[in-house]
Formats: structure tokens, sequence, C-alpha cells
């Protein structure tokens, strides 16, 4: 008969060390609304709890809320969606959906450390991926902007986070209105009903704000316009930015199979002129054996003669070829000091914009719009300060005068301008509007 507790090599515990079955080591991260996020670690791995505060956890329509997120997360099963696990009750913070811990930066906080030009198309990339397996569940998000993109720390991968206003067709409750001002599509102001296209305005306003360069403001612009003109889907815009880097590297094509052209003309017109030429030689031959049989030392003279025409032509056939070779060299050097220039019209234009944009953020008028409405005065500095990034790209754009051509200068600044242009304009749209609150209602 065996003793089972003699077979036993080692204690039994409920738990390892470090490893427990209840939440621990609690860390509020913040508190936003009517939600509390917080971190903590359960079976040695680190957790994210979102919980109601208790004012709201009293009141049924939040944790309906609550309840309709967990439904939409517990859909998506994505690399670039945060993962949801379940609705629990957790001591000390009631109900909370469970989720991954993204360990990571927001995408602002991201792109402040300046990454390159190369990292920022991969994480638009991902995003565009995540977003477009999101809406394949039918599901709109309805809130996206950076501090809803978290990027990890471990590969820089896209985790798309925060589907409190997500909503779908399926659900027939807590249709409202919702979004962030800045980033929010115009329609989402006064529409209950989730579309796609909510979302690709604000996917918009997130590639202006990563400065992805010239080759994508049209994608951005048919972002921004008015809903019926915008893509219709995600995957639209990926095909769009997919066939305009097909295009630049199909033009760049073209220009290399023109210069082969070229250079294959040259080749072959220099071929045929040395064979036309090697023909007249021939004849010229014949006619001096010819004359050699009637007479040697006319044919002698006639061979020094027609050796000397013979070389004559061979230094002016290798006079022509110096010369050809000096035209291409000359024709590449100006394709690349095209290159060059073009380049740094693009640069500059970047820099203007960036100078723009800065001085716009220094003036902190979009957090004071968003609170206008709630004060007593008007804020008569606004207009001036709307302006502000405009006065800045013009100082900017004065110092360039010695810089560049008169056409080169009219790209750059049509380009700064347009910016500076559409960014007043969202500006004093917002601004009127906090002003018509203001007004008494009659």
């Amino acid at each position: 008969m065996i003793d089972l507790e003699d077979s036993i090599s080692g204690a039994l515990v409920e738990e390892y060390e470090g490893v427990s079955r209840e939440f621990t080591d609690l860390e509020t991260i913040a508190t936003r609304g009517h939600n509390v996020l917080t971190r903590a670690k359960r079976h040695g791995r680190w957790h994210a709890l979102k919980s109601l505060t208790p004012e709201a956890a009293g009141q049924a329509v939040y944790r309906e809320m609550q309840r309709k997120e967990l439904e939409i997360m517990m859909q998506l099963q994505h690399a670039g969606v945060e993962q949801a696990m379940g609705l629990e009750e957790v001591p000390g913070l009631g109900a909370c959906i469970v989720m991954e811990w993204v360990d990571g930066v927001t995408l602002d906080h991201w792109l402040a450390a300046q990454p390159s030009l190369d990292q920022r198309r991969r994480v638009l990339g991902q995003l565009l991926d995540a977003m477009a397996y999101v809406h394949s569940c039918g599901i709109v998000h309805r809130d996206i902007k950076p501090s809803n993109i978290m990027v990890t720390s471990n590969g820089n991968n896209v985790k798309v986070i925060d589907f409190g206003l997500a909503d779908t067709d399926a659900h027939a409750v807590l249709k409202q209105p919702a979004g962030t001002l800045r980033y929010m599509a115009p329609e989402q102001a006064s529409s209950n009903r989730p579309d796609v296209r909510n979302d690709i305005y604000s996917l918009g306003m997130v590639m202006r704000a990563m400065n992805l360069g010239r080759s994508y403001r049209r994608a951005i612009a048919r972002c921004l316009a008015p809903i019926d003109a915008r893509f219709e889907s995600v995957e639209q815009l990926q095909e769009w930015l997919g066939s305009n880097v097909r295009r630049r590297r199909y033009a760049a094509w073209g220009v290399a199979a023109v210069a082969a052209v070229g250079l294959v003309a040259v080749v072959m017109t220099q071929q045929a002129a040395l064979h036309q030429l090697s023909r007249r030689n021939n004849v010229m031959v014949d006619s001096l054996q010819t004359r050699i049989t009637e007479n040697t030392r006319l044919a002698e003279e006639r061979i020094d003669s027609s050796t000397t025409v013979t070389t004559a032509h061979i230094t002016a056939m290798n006079d022509t070829l110096r010369l050809l070779r000096q035209i291409n060299e000359q024709m590449e050097q100006r394709e690349q000091q095209r290159l060059a220039r073009q380049r740094a019209v693009d640069e500059a234009i970047d820099e203007g914009v960036r100078i723009a944009r800065e001085a716009n953020q220094k003036t902190h008028i979009s957090e004071h719009l968003d609170t206008l409405s709630n004060n007593a005065y008007i804020w008569l500095d606004a207009r001036f300060l709307i302006k502000e990034g405009r006065q800045h790209a013009n100082e900017y754009l004065m110092n360039l005068a010695s810089k560049f051509t008169p056409k080169e200068r009219a790209e750059i600044e049509y380009a700064i301008n347009e910016y500076c242009t559409d960014y007043e304009r969202r500006m004093e749209e917002r601004y009127d509007h906090a002003i018509h609150a203001k007004s008494p209602k009659r």
C-alpha cells in the first residue's frame, strides 16, 4: 500500500510568493469624469481596472454604460486593440472592467520624442489596420485622439484604448452625441448615429498631428472633408495611400526609363555613325586598290591622303563621344540640383508649419475657447491670438527671401498659408460658437 503522504516531495501552498489570485499592488492612474483607472497585479501580471466613481456607481445609467463598453470590447481580438477579460467585483473599487495593461506612452508623448518619418508612417499603418478591424466588427470608436492611442515601449506597436464612447448599430441604448471637441467630426455634435466616417475624420486630425510629409496632405484633406466627401472606409484610405506610394514609385521608374531610352538612342546613333563611317572607309579602300594597279605612285599618295582623312574622322568621333559624356554628366548634375532644391522647399514648408503650430500652441487658445462660453466676459484678444501662428510664419517667410527663387517662395508661402488659414478658420468657428453660446437666449 502506497503512503500518499510519503509520495509528496514538497508542501502544497495556495499561492506562490508574488503570484496572487487576488488583485494586489493597486495604484490609481487617473480619474476622468465618472471613471477611475487603476493598475493592479494578479498572478504576477499587471492589469488595468476600469471602475466607476462611488457617485456614478449608484446610478443605473452609468452602470449600463459600463456594461455596454464591456460588451463592445469583448468582441475585439486584435493585436492593435486593448483586450478586455471581463467584469469583476474588486474590493474597494466595485465592479471593474479587467483589461490588459499596456506598457507604453500615448501617441502625443511618443511624437514629442521626435521619432523618424519612417517610424511615424509605420505607426500610422498599424493604427489604420487596427481601426479597419474595429470597423469590420461593426463598431465605431467615436473618440479617436492621440491620448487614446498607445505606443508600446517594446517594439513601438500601436494599441487603441478607451472604448467608453464606442457604439454599434446593434446597441439600442445610450444613443447620444459624443466625442472630444478638437478631434471629433462636426456631425458628431448633433448626431447620435454611429458612422465609421466619424472615426475617419478623427484619423485625419491624428495624421495631421503626426507630420507625415507633403505626400499625405491630400489624404488628410479628404479625411477632414464633409462627411459625404470623405473616405467611406479605412480600407479605402489605406488603398489610396498605397496607390500614392505606387504612383511616386512609378514616376521614378518613368524618369529612369526615359533616361535609359535616351541613352540607348544616343548609343544607337553613335553606332550608326560609326557603321556609316566604316562603309565610307571601305569604299575609299576599294578605290585606292584600283588606283594602285594603275599608278603605284599615285596610289601611295592617295593612301597617305586617305589615312589622314580617316584619322581626322576618328578624332572627330572621339571628340563627339566626349561631348556626349559631358552632356550626360551635366544633365545628371542638373537633376540632382533640382531634387536638392525640392527637398529644401519641402523642409522649408515643414519648418514653417512647425513654427506656426508651436506659436499657436503657446497661446493655449484651444483650451481657452473650450471654456470661453462659461465666462462672464468676451475675450477681446482671441481674434488677435488666433493669428499668432501666421505672424510667426510671416517672419519666417521674410527670412527666406534670399534663399529661394520666386517660384519656390511662392510654393512655400502657399503651403504655409494653407495650414494657417485652415487653423484660423477652425478657431474662428469655435470662437463664434462660444460667443454665440454666451449671448442671452430670447
